[in-house]
């Protein structure tokens, strides 16, 4: 999406950047809301709980990466794995990083519950 010139109040830009962000939470899309979030911060700070929201929605991108770092993780050290067990066949090469980026997410899901459920 194309950036777009805001018009109107301030407040009406806020609750427009607010709006955005929720959907774009409920979408996943973490990074977009942190945007989004951070412009109303900047320029509203006490509009609604944009700021607790903003705080949210970066707990959650951190969280995200990190399972995308986890399910990399695991593709690479099953690649490792198959260079050392010397499989030649392509497929089961693809097969064996899917798997390990599977077994990684896993265990990044796994890593985070047991973070939660410490606190």
């Amino acid at each position: 999406m194309p950036k777009q010139l805001l018009t109107g109040t301030l407040d009406e830009q806020c609750e427009f950047l607010y709006d955005l962000a929720l959907q774009k939470m409920q979408q996943g899309n973490y990074t977009g809301a942190v945007h989004a979030l951070k412009e109303i911060v900047k320029h509203k700070p006490e509009f609604r709980d944009a700021g607790v929201v903003l705080a949210e929605a970066k707990r959650r991108k951190s969280e995200q990466s990190q399972l995308l770092w986890f399910a990399f993780g695991g593709a690479a050290l099953f690649v490792f794995i198959g260079t050392v067990l010397q499989v030649e066949n392509d497929f089961l090469f693809l097969g064996l990083i899917a798997a390990g980026a599977l077994v990684g997410f896993l265990v990044g899901n796994l890593v985070r519950r047991l973070r939660r459920s410490t606190k």
